[in-house]
């Protein structure tokens, strides 16, 4: 099973992820666009594991003393790749109180065996993967600011599978605080 753990969007926040991916789809050319069901804040990607039961006690450890906490949208940014640029919205808000998630995520992660994460933690909704930006970059786009808002109560462990050309995010354990 291909595993990762994030934090699940609600529909009022989703409404306001689509309208931003169809402003940049509208300027942008090429690249794979994130169906509307798979939007997310990616905390940890597990990969290939059966080991449900140590990602679920994982999940209730790291979120003993943790408070739910706001987040919303903020700008547009880019990791460059080969093929183009994965776009994505950076996650903004009480960031301290994410950033003790991740952290506390990670280390009940590696105490069952887990792998640490390998890239530093950057919060962001990935919009669309191998996109090519219009010649003066992401500045060059227009679009109205992000204007969504959510209270985090919960994290998610998912198993990622295709189905068909498609990948589907099923969601197996869910982690409330």
């Amino acid at each position: 099973m291909r595993l990762f753990i994030a934090i699940e969007l609600p529909k009022s926040f989703l409404k306001e992820v689509l309208r931003l991916q169809e402003a940049l789809r509208a300027q942008s050319q090429g690249g794979r666009f994130v169906p509307r069901g798979n939007f997310h804040l990616t905390l940890h990607f597990i990969g290939e594991s059966r080991d449900l039961a140590g990602a679920a006690e994982a999940m209730g450890e790291a979120v003993r003393g943790i408070r739910p906490f706001g987040l919303h949208l903020g700008e547009m940014g880019a990791f460059p790749h080969r093929e183009g640029h994965t776009v994505f919205l950076h996650g903004q808000g009480q960031l301290s109180e994410l950033n003790a998630l991740y952290e506390s995520l990670q280390s009940a992660l590696l105490e069952r065996g887990f792998p640490r994460a390998q890239k530093a933690f950057t919060p962001h909704i990935t919009l669309a993967r191998g996109v090519a930006l219009p010649e003066g970059g992401l500045a060059s786009l227009s679009y109205a600011p992000a204007n969504a808002s959510m209270l985090v109560q919960s994290i998610t462990l998912f198993e990622s599978q295709r189905q068909g050309r498609d990948m589907v995010y099923l969601p197996l354990h869910r982690e409330r605080f």
